[in-house]
Protein backbone atom coordinates (compact mmCIF):
# COMPACT_ATOMS: atom_id res chain seq x y z
CA UNK A 1 0.00 0.00 0.00
CA UNK A 2 2.94 2.53 0.85
CA UNK A 3 4.21 1.86 -2.52
CA UNK A 4 0.80 2.06 -4.25
CA UNK A 5 0.64 5.36 -2.45
CA UNK A 6 3.97 6.75 -3.09
CA UNK A 7 3.64 6.05 -7.03
CA UNK A 8 0.89 7.89 -6.61
CA UNK A 9 2.20 10.98 -5.38
CA UNK A 10 5.62 10.63 -8.19
CA UNK A 11 2.86 10.43 -11.16
CA UNK A 12 0.93 13.63 -9.65
CA UNK A 13 4.25 15.61 -8.88
CA UNK A 14 5.29 15.03 -12.53
CA UNK A 15 1.92 15.52 -14.50
CA UNK A 16 1.59 18.93 -12.11
CA UNK A 17 5.39 20.14 -12.87
CA UNK A 18 4.73 19.29 -16.71
CA UNK A 19 1.18 21.28 -17.21
CA UNK A 20 3.38 24.03 -15.20
CA UNK A 21 5.87 23.99 -17.11
CA UNK A 22 3.89 23.83 -20.59
CA UNK A 23 1.94 26.59 -19.23
CA UNK A 24 4.92 28.30 -18.60
CA UNK A 25 6.52 27.88 -22.34
CA UNK A 26 2.76 29.75 -23.71
CA UNK A 27 2.45 32.17 -20.77
CA UNK A 28 3.40 35.14 -23.99
CA UNK A 29 0.57 34.32 -26.09
CA UNK A 30 -1.95 32.38 -23.85
CA UNK A 31 -3.83 34.01 -20.89
CA UNK A 32 -4.79 31.12 -19.03
CA UNK A 33 -1.62 30.05 -18.55
CA UNK A 34 -0.81 32.12 -15.41
CA UNK A 35 -3.79 30.54 -13.46
CA UNK A 36 -2.47 27.48 -14.82
CA UNK A 37 0.90 28.18 -13.09
CA UNK A 38 -1.12 29.51 -10.48
CA UNK A 39 -3.02 26.05 -10.26
CA UNK A 40 -0.26 23.61 -10.90
CA UNK A 41 2.36 25.42 -7.76
CA UNK A 42 -0.48 24.66 -5.66
CA UNK A 43 -0.76 21.10 -6.52
CA UNK A 44 3.62 20.48 -6.17
CA UNK A 45 3.63 22.57 -3.11
CA UNK A 46 0.44 20.34 -1.74
CA UNK A 47 2.99 17.01 -2.36
CA UNK A 48 6.03 18.45 -0.80
CA UNK A 49 4.28 18.64 2.83
CA UNK A 50 3.31 21.20 5.20
CA UNK A 51 6.98 20.63 6.85
CA UNK A 52 8.29 22.47 3.70
CA UNK A 53 8.20 26.40 3.10
CA UNK A 54 5.97 26.68 -0.02
CA UNK A 55 7.30 27.89 -3.26
CA UNK A 56 6.36 30.70 -5.49
CA UNK A 57 5.34 29.71 -8.90
CA UNK A 58 8.95 31.60 -10.11
CA UNK A 59 10.96 29.66 -7.23
CA UNK A 60 9.26 26.23 -8.80
CA UNK A 61 9.63 27.20 -12.51
CA UNK A 62 13.46 28.05 -11.23
CA UNK A 63 13.95 24.66 -10.16
CA UNK A 64 12.02 22.74 -13.25
CA UNK A 65 14.35 24.88 -15.37
CA UNK A 66 18.03 24.09 -13.73
CA UNK A 67 17.34 20.90 -11.73
CA UNK A 68 15.96 17.14 -12.32
CA UNK A 69 12.92 16.45 -10.49
CA UNK A 70 14.75 14.32 -7.67
CA UNK A 71 15.77 17.33 -6.25
CA UNK A 72 12.15 18.83 -5.71
CA UNK A 73 11.40 16.13 -4.02
CA UNK A 74 14.15 13.38 -3.56
CA UNK A 75 12.05 11.35 -1.25
CA UNK A 76 9.20 10.99 -3.67
CA UNK A 77 11.18 9.62 -6.50
CA UNK A 78 14.15 7.61 -4.67
CA UNK A 79 15.57 5.13 -7.29
CA UNK A 80 12.69 5.64 -10.04
CA UNK A 81 14.39 7.00 -13.48
CA UNK A 82 11.78 10.36 -13.55
CA UNK A 83 13.20 11.58 -10.79
CA UNK A 84 16.44 12.69 -13.26
CA UNK A 85 13.20 14.49 -15.35
CA UNK A 86 13.62 18.22 -16.57
CA UNK A 87 11.08 19.72 -17.53
CA UNK A 88 12.00 23.05 -19.03
CA UNK A 89 15.13 23.75 -21.17
CA UNK A 90 15.87 27.41 -21.99
CA UNK A 91 12.66 28.21 -21.71
CA UNK A 92 10.77 25.36 -23.99
CA UNK A 93 9.93 22.00 -22.44
CA UNK A 94 12.67 19.08 -22.39
CA UNK A 95 13.09 16.45 -24.64
CA UNK A 96 12.95 14.05 -21.32
CA UNK A 97 8.86 15.45 -21.32
CA UNK A 98 8.57 14.08 -24.97
CA UNK A 99 10.34 10.96 -24.17
CA UNK A 100 9.25 10.16 -20.81
CA UNK A 101 7.52 12.40 -19.19
CA UNK A 102 4.32 12.56 -20.79
CA UNK A 103 3.97 8.43 -20.24
CA UNK A 104 3.60 9.22 -16.70
CA UNK A 105 0.47 11.82 -16.78
CA UNK A 106 -2.19 10.86 -14.74
CA UNK A 107 -5.45 13.45 -14.38
CA UNK A 108 -5.13 15.74 -11.61
CA UNK A 109 -8.27 17.90 -11.92
CA UNK A 110 -11.59 15.82 -12.75
CA UNK A 111 -13.74 18.24 -12.25
CA UNK A 112 -13.68 21.79 -13.13
CA UNK A 113 -9.76 21.28 -14.96
CA UNK A 114 -9.42 24.53 -17.05
CA UNK A 115 -6.48 23.33 -18.52
CA UNK A 116 -8.85 21.13 -21.08
CA UNK A 117 -10.19 23.94 -22.79
CA UNK A 118 -6.81 25.03 -24.70
CA UNK A 119 -4.02 22.62 -23.15
CA UNK A 120 -2.38 19.63 -25.62
CA UNK A 121 -4.54 16.37 -24.62
CA UNK A 122 -1.47 15.10 -23.49
CA UNK A 123 -0.64 17.00 -20.47
CA UNK A 124 -3.53 16.41 -18.72
CA UNK A 125 -4.97 12.87 -19.80
CA UNK A 126 -3.70 9.81 -18.46
CA UNK A 127 -1.36 8.11 -21.09
CA UNK A 128 -3.76 4.70 -21.55
CA UNK A 129 -6.60 6.96 -21.97
CA UNK A 130 -5.20 8.65 -25.06
CA UNK A 131 -3.54 6.06 -26.47
CA UNK A 132 -7.18 3.89 -26.40
CA UNK A 133 -8.72 6.77 -28.10
CA UNK A 134 -5.79 6.08 -30.66
CA UNK A 135 -6.15 2.71 -30.90
CA UNK A 136 -9.78 3.06 -31.33
CA UNK A 137 -9.74 4.91 -34.76
CA UNK A 138 -6.98 2.25 -35.69
CA UNK A 139 -9.79 -0.18 -34.99
CA UNK A 140 -12.86 1.04 -35.96
CA UNK A 141 -14.52 -0.92 -38.92
CA UNK A 142 -10.98 -3.49 -38.76
CA UNK A 143 -10.67 -6.78 -40.08
CA UNK A 144 -7.65 -8.07 -38.16
CA UNK A 145 -5.51 -7.58 -41.67
CA UNK A 146 -6.80 -3.89 -41.87
CA UNK A 147 -5.93 -3.50 -38.36
CA UNK A 148 -2.09 -4.77 -38.84
CA UNK A 149 -2.16 -2.39 -42.47
CA UNK A 150 -3.65 0.64 -40.96
CA UNK A 151 -1.31 0.42 -37.45
CA UNK A 152 1.99 -0.23 -39.41
CA UNK A 153 0.84 2.67 -41.74
CA UNK A 154 1.00 5.13 -38.83
CA UNK A 155 4.67 3.97 -37.79
CA UNK A 156 5.88 3.44 -41.07
CA UNK A 157 4.85 7.31 -42.12
CA UNK A 158 4.17 9.68 -39.02
CA UNK A 159 4.48 12.85 -41.25
CA UNK A 160 5.14 13.57 -45.11
CA UNK A 161 3.09 15.45 -47.86
CA UNK A 162 -0.66 15.08 -47.64
CA UNK A 163 -0.93 14.13 -50.79
CA UNK A 164 1.54 11.54 -50.29
CA UNK A 165 0.10 9.62 -47.44
CA UNK A 166 -3.09 10.15 -48.90
CA UNK A 167 -1.61 8.37 -51.86
CA UNK A 168 -0.09 5.87 -50.18
CA UNK A 169 -3.48 4.56 -47.89
CA UNK A 170 -4.94 4.46 -51.42
CA UNK A 171 -2.45 1.90 -52.58
CA UNK A 172 -3.14 -0.62 -49.47
CA UNK A 173 -6.73 0.14 -49.65
CA UNK A 174 -7.32 1.97 -46.16
CA UNK A 175 -8.67 5.32 -44.72
CA UNK A 176 -5.85 7.54 -42.77
CA UNK A 177 -6.09 5.88 -39.65
CA UNK A 178 -4.78 8.69 -37.53
CA UNK A 179 -5.36 12.28 -37.74
CA UNK A 180 -2.37 14.64 -39.30
CA UNK A 181 -1.60 18.12 -38.35
CA UNK A 182 1.00 20.80 -39.57
CA UNK A 183 4.71 20.27 -38.17
CA UNK A 184 4.89 22.22 -35.29
CA UNK A 185 7.19 25.62 -34.99
CA UNK A 186 9.80 23.77 -33.16
CA UNK A 187 9.99 20.71 -35.93
CA UNK A 188 10.71 23.36 -38.79
CA UNK A 189 14.13 25.18 -39.69
CA UNK A 190 13.86 28.93 -40.62
CA UNK A 191 9.96 28.11 -41.40
CA UNK A 192 11.57 26.25 -44.80
CA UNK A 193 12.70 22.77 -43.75
CA UNK A 194 11.93 19.84 -41.67
CA UNK A 195 14.14 16.86 -40.99
CA UNK A 196 13.32 12.92 -40.11
CA UNK A 197 14.28 11.17 -37.66
CA UNK A 198 16.41 8.42 -39.51
CA UNK A 199 14.50 5.83 -36.68
CA UNK A 200 10.91 6.60 -36.23
CA UNK A 201 10.64 9.49 -39.34
CA UNK A 202 8.89 12.03 -36.99
CA UNK A 203 10.33 15.37 -37.19
CA UNK A 204 13.09 16.00 -35.41
CA UNK A 205 13.34 19.15 -32.96
CA UNK A 206 14.98 22.77 -34.13
CA UNK A 207 17.09 24.44 -31.52
CA UNK A 208 18.96 27.22 -33.01
CA UNK A 209 21.57 25.26 -35.06
CA UNK A 210 21.38 21.74 -33.45
CA UNK A 211 18.77 19.47 -34.57
CA UNK A 212 17.32 16.01 -32.55
CA UNK A 213 14.86 13.77 -32.29
CA UNK A 214 12.70 14.18 -29.15
CA UNK A 215 13.97 10.45 -27.91
CA UNK A 216 16.80 9.96 -27.10
CA UNK A 217 17.41 6.47 -27.23
CA UNK A 218 17.06 7.24 -31.51
CA UNK A 219 20.69 8.60 -31.15
CA UNK A 220 20.02 11.21 -33.75
CA UNK A 221 21.54 14.05 -32.96
CA UNK A 222 23.10 16.81 -35.25
CA UNK A 223 24.11 20.57 -35.95
CA UNK A 224 22.85 22.59 -39.28
CA UNK A 225 25.84 23.16 -41.88
CA UNK A 226 24.74 26.33 -43.36
CA UNK A 227 25.69 26.17 -47.12
CA UNK A 228 25.85 29.78 -49.12
CA UNK A 229 25.32 28.59 -53.01
CA UNK A 230 21.35 28.51 -51.94
CA UNK A 231 20.80 24.85 -51.60
CA UNK A 232 19.24 23.50 -48.33
CA UNK A 233 21.27 22.95 -45.23
CA UNK A 234 22.85 20.06 -44.35
CA UNK A 235 23.29 18.20 -41.08
CA UNK A 236 26.74 17.07 -39.07
CA UNK A 237 26.19 14.52 -37.04
CA UNK A 238 26.91 15.27 -32.92
CA UNK A 239 29.51 12.27 -32.86
CA UNK A 240 30.89 9.02 -34.30
CA UNK A 241 28.19 7.13 -32.63
CA UNK A 242 25.03 8.87 -34.34
CA UNK A 243 23.96 7.37 -37.71
CA UNK A 244 24.05 9.25 -40.96
CA UNK A 245 22.51 12.18 -41.14
CA UNK A 246 19.26 12.44 -43.08
CA UNK A 247 18.64 14.73 -45.96
CA UNK A 248 16.34 18.47 -45.42
CA UNK A 249 12.92 18.04 -46.48
CA UNK A 250 10.58 21.54 -47.47
CA UNK A 251 7.69 22.21 -45.31
CA UNK A 252 4.74 22.83 -47.76
CA UNK A 253 1.86 25.13 -45.73
CA UNK A 254 -0.53 24.94 -47.91
CA UNK A 255 -2.47 22.69 -50.28
CA UNK A 256 -2.65 19.50 -51.29
CA UNK A 257 1.11 18.86 -50.18
CA UNK A 258 1.31 20.55 -47.05
CA UNK A 259 3.59 19.17 -45.18
CA UNK A 260 2.01 17.05 -41.99
CA UNK A 261 2.66 14.74 -38.91
CA UNK A 262 0.92 12.68 -36.29
CA UNK A 263 0.26 14.27 -33.34
CA UNK A 264 2.70 13.83 -30.51
CA UNK A 265 0.70 10.85 -28.38
CA UNK A 266 0.30 9.13 -31.79
CA UNK A 267 4.42 9.47 -31.98
CA UNK A 268 4.99 8.62 -27.96
CA UNK A 269 2.54 5.65 -27.77
CA UNK A 270 2.45 4.09 -31.05
CA UNK A 271 5.25 5.13 -33.38
CA UNK A 272 7.70 4.70 -30.69
CA UNK A 273 7.18 1.45 -29.57
CA UNK A 274 6.12 0.26 -32.62
CA UNK A 275 9.75 0.87 -34.71
CA UNK A 276 10.71 -1.51 -32.10
CA UNK A 277 7.78 -4.13 -32.73
CA UNK A 278 8.14 -3.52 -36.70
CA UNK A 279 12.40 -3.83 -36.03
CA UNK A 280 11.11 -7.73 -33.96
CA UNK A 281 8.88 -9.06 -36.78
CA UNK A 282 11.17 -8.10 -39.88
CA UNK A 283 13.91 -10.10 -37.91
CA UNK A 284 12.13 -12.92 -37.16
CA UNK A 285 9.50 -13.04 -40.10
CA UNK A 286 10.02 -15.56 -43.02
CA UNK A 287 12.55 -17.87 -41.21
CA UNK A 288 10.10 -21.51 -41.42
CA UNK A 289 9.37 -22.78 -39.33
CA UNK A 290 9.08 -20.38 -37.34
CA UNK A 291 5.59 -18.20 -37.62
CA UNK A 292 5.76 -14.69 -36.33
CA UNK A 293 2.37 -12.76 -35.81
CA UNK A 294 2.18 -9.29 -35.64
CA UNK A 295 -0.71 -7.95 -33.20
CA UNK A 296 -2.66 -10.99 -33.61
CA UNK A 297 -6.34 -10.89 -33.03
CA UNK A 298 -5.91 -6.61 -32.95
CA UNK A 299 -3.53 -6.38 -30.75
CA UNK A 300 -4.30 -9.62 -28.22
CA UNK A 301 -0.33 -9.23 -27.91
CA UNK A 302 1.82 -7.16 -29.64
CA UNK A 303 3.94 -10.17 -31.37
CA UNK A 304 3.17 -13.96 -31.36
CA UNK A 305 6.47 -16.24 -32.13
CA UNK A 306 5.34 -20.70 -33.09
CA UNK A 307 7.11 -23.23 -34.33
CA UNK A 308 4.67 -26.07 -34.50
CA UNK A 309 7.20 -28.85 -35.31
CA UNK A 310 8.40 -28.45 -31.24
CA UNK A 311 4.71 -27.74 -30.12
CA UNK A 312 6.31 -23.96 -29.04
CA UNK A 313 4.38 -20.70 -28.40
CA UNK A 314 5.33 -16.97 -26.97
CA UNK A 315 3.66 -14.15 -26.65
CA UNK A 316 4.85 -10.95 -25.90
CA UNK A 317 3.79 -7.24 -25.16
CA UNK A 318 6.48 -4.87 -25.61
CA UNK A 319 6.76 -1.83 -23.63
CA UNK A 320 8.74 1.07 -23.53
CA UNK A 321 8.89 3.32 -20.26
CA UNK A 322 10.84 5.15 -17.90
CA UNK A 323 9.77 3.63 -14.90
CA UNK A 324 9.43 0.09 -14.01
CA UNK A 325 6.77 1.44 -10.91
CA UNK A 326 4.87 2.94 -13.22
CA UNK A 327 4.89 0.13 -15.56
CA UNK A 328 3.86 -2.37 -13.27
CA UNK A 329 1.01 -0.48 -11.37
CA UNK A 330 -0.41 0.25 -14.80
CA UNK A 331 -0.16 -3.82 -15.57
CA UNK A 332 -1.66 -4.27 -12.28
CA UNK A 333 -4.29 -3.06 -12.32
CA UNK A 334 -5.08 -3.76 -16.07
CA UNK A 335 -3.19 -7.30 -16.83
CA UNK A 336 -1.92 -8.20 -19.73
CA UNK A 337 -3.01 -11.49 -22.05
CA UNK A 338 0.65 -11.97 -22.63
CA UNK A 339 2.67 -13.26 -19.74
CA UNK A 340 6.19 -12.36 -21.50
CA UNK A 341 6.66 -8.20 -21.19
CA UNK A 342 9.56 -7.67 -23.35
CA UNK A 343 11.63 -4.12 -22.98
CA UNK A 344 13.80 -2.31 -25.45
CA UNK A 345 17.42 -2.98 -24.91
CA UNK A 346 18.32 0.71 -24.10
CA UNK A 347 15.78 0.19 -20.94
CA UNK A 348 18.72 -1.71 -19.78
CA UNK A 349 19.29 -5.25 -17.10
CA UNK A 350 18.26 -3.07 -13.91
CA UNK A 351 14.76 -1.91 -15.19
CA UNK A 352 14.09 -5.66 -16.13
CA UNK A 353 14.99 -7.32 -13.11
CA UNK A 354 13.15 -3.79 -11.25
CA UNK A 355 9.77 -4.92 -13.35
CA UNK A 356 10.46 -8.79 -12.80
CA UNK A 357 10.45 -8.02 -8.87
CA UNK A 358 7.14 -6.00 -9.14
CA UNK A 359 5.56 -8.24 -11.32
CA UNK A 360 6.66 -12.13 -10.21
CA UNK A 361 3.60 -13.88 -12.49
CA UNK A 362 5.08 -12.13 -15.96
CA UNK A 363 8.62 -13.45 -17.46
CA UNK A 364 10.44 -9.95 -18.14
CA UNK A 365 12.65 -9.80 -21.16
CA UNK A 366 15.05 -7.12 -22.54
CA UNK A 367 14.46 -7.67 -26.43
CA UNK A 368 18.50 -9.58 -26.71
CA UNK A 369 17.19 -12.27 -24.41
CA UNK A 370 14.10 -12.46 -26.36
CA UNK A 371 16.54 -12.46 -29.60
CA UNK A 372 18.49 -15.19 -27.63
CA UNK A 373 15.05 -17.18 -26.95
CA UNK A 374 13.79 -17.33 -30.60
CA UNK A 375 17.31 -18.26 -31.72
CA UNK A 376 17.41 -20.98 -30.09
CA UNK A 377 14.54 -22.37 -30.50
CA UNK A 378 14.64 -22.30 -34.23
CA UNK A 379 17.90 -23.99 -34.40
CA UNK A 380 16.44 -26.77 -32.36
CA UNK A 381 13.20 -27.46 -34.75
CA UNK A 382 16.15 -26.96 -37.52
CA UNK A 383 17.77 -30.44 -35.61
CA UNK A 384 14.48 -32.38 -35.69
CA UNK A 385 14.45 -35.03 -37.84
Amino acid sequence: MLDAVLSRRRAILVSAAIRMGYAWTVRRDEPRAWREIMSMAGVVNSLLGPDREALTPSELVDQLSRYPLRRLAPEVFQDDPLGWLTVLEWDELSDDVYSDGCSAIVELLEKGDRGRGWMPSWTWLQQEIVQNDAFLKIKTGASDEDYVARRRFVIDTPAGPLEEIADQCCALGIQPPVRYVPLPPDRVHQGRHWWPCPVCRWPMRVSGVAVRCSYPAHNARYAIRSLEDGRGPKLRPADDTVRRQPAARRVQFEGDRRTVCVELPVWRYIVVPGVEELALYKKWHGRAPLEVSLWPHQDAYDLKFAIEPLGWMLAIDLKDVASASALADEISRKPLAAKTVVLPDHRGKAQAQELQDLLPDYTVLLVEDLNKIVKKKLAEARREP
